[in-house]
């Protein structure tokens, strides 16, 4: 039956995310060993999905040591063939087959211009594995279906205590020892709630394209949902900062391109209502992810569609439910235009680029 693997794999979040929280302690240490002596900089390295999960990694890392963290250009080392200097870096490298080969390239460059290279994959032997200091591994099965979606989340866990590792004071974002503790039924209760992703479903289905706006600490969520979307949709899902989409995009907004608009409180919440607000006057339909308060104050309830996720943990792991949300959309959306998520056309689970 079509979608049934990734629906299976989905449903393996909530146990996959449960193990990862009881390796925390144990990967906080080996993360701190593994770490330069003096942390001249970091640079993440990722494509795909995990280039969403690097997003993330350095909205946090930034937030816990206070350096500006750097997203690496494969290709210059790859095909432009250069030496970077990195030497007292922390490099932090994603990929969940942990088998591209310019993610190991690059990794293994920098490894040999002195950085110390930090694995976040589900493979602890794979080629990544091999050229990293330290492996943060998913630790779940293989995943078959096309659409990544328990690597995705796990590695969002992972890259969340990686900054607390590292950094100091995000504690504060992600509600500490008692959210982690609640993450896996949060998710669990996304997965249960199943009638209110059918009910957003239907405000996307008729339509080719749709805009999924957040920012901040929940960015990611929008960028990885637009992702699952096009990947399995073939329709054209654009994900952007509440801010970038006020710099020109805004324009494409009205009653044929809906906004999925993701968020929990927090600094940035606002800054998301009031780009809903101006996408909704422009005709957008509108399905909030997260908090209520993003469609709460739009007119036409036949447009504006809650999403819900638990409030239990702060707003650096609220990504997490956010993201499981998004897969709902992605691949129920795809079920209903009769299309199969777990093999989407023209796509092959590991993607060799070079």
């Amino acid at each position: 039956m079509a979608g049934q693997q990734v629906l299976s794999e989905m449903g393996e979040q909530p146990d996959v995310l449960a193990a990862i929280v009881a390796q925390r302690d144990d990967m906080h240490a080996r993360i701190r060993a593994a770490l330069p002596e003096k942390l001249r900089g970091i640079c993440l390295v990722a494509r795909g999905s995990s280039d969403n999960v690097a997003i993330h990694a350095r909205y946090l890392l930034e937030l816990a040591t206070g350096l500006p963290v750097s997203m690496a250009a494969p290709s210059i080392i790859t095909r432009y063939h250069a030496k970077l200097d990195t030497d007292g870096y922390l490099v932090v490298a994603l990929s969940q087959s942990g088998r591209t080969p310019e993610i190991v390239s690059v990794a293994t460059a920098m490894r040999d211009q002195g950085a110390s290279v930090v694995a976040v994959t589900n493979d602890g032997d794979s080629p990544l594995a091999d050229v990293s200091a330290v492996t943060l591994s998913v630790g779940t099965g293989k995943e078959l279906a096309v659409p990544a979606t328990k690597t995705v989340t796990g590695q969002l866990a992972l890259v969340t205590l990686l900054a607390e590792a590292v950094g100091a004071g995000i504690a504060d974002y992600t509600g500490g020892d008692a959210a982690w503790a609640a993450l896996a039924g949060a998710v669990r209760d996304v997965l249960a709630d199943t009638d209110a992703a059918l009910r957003a479903v239907e405000v996307l289905r008729p339509h080719r394209s749709a805009i999924h706006l957040a920012r901040g600490l929940t960015y990611a969520a929008a960028l990885e949902a637009a992702l699952k979307s096009k990947e399995t949709s073939r329709r054209v899902h654009d994900g952007y900062s509440s801010a970038d989409f006020l710099h020109g995009p805004l324009t494409v907004a009205g009653a044929d391109v809906p906004v999925v608009a993701y968020g929990v409180p927090g600094p940035v919440l606002a800054d998301v209502v009031e780009t809903v607000g101006r996408a909704a006057a422009l005709g957008s339909p509108v399905i909030g992810v997260g908090t209520p308060d993003l469609v709460a104050g739009l007119d036409d309830a036949a447009s504006a569609v809650a999403l819900p996720t638990a409030d239990c943990v702060g707003e650096a792991l609220a990504t997490i439910p956010l993201v499981v949300r998004g897969q709902q959309l992605a691949i129920h959306t795809a079920l209903a235009l009769g299309m199969d998520p777990d093999s989407p056309t023209g796509l092959h689970k590991v993607t060799a680029t070079r």
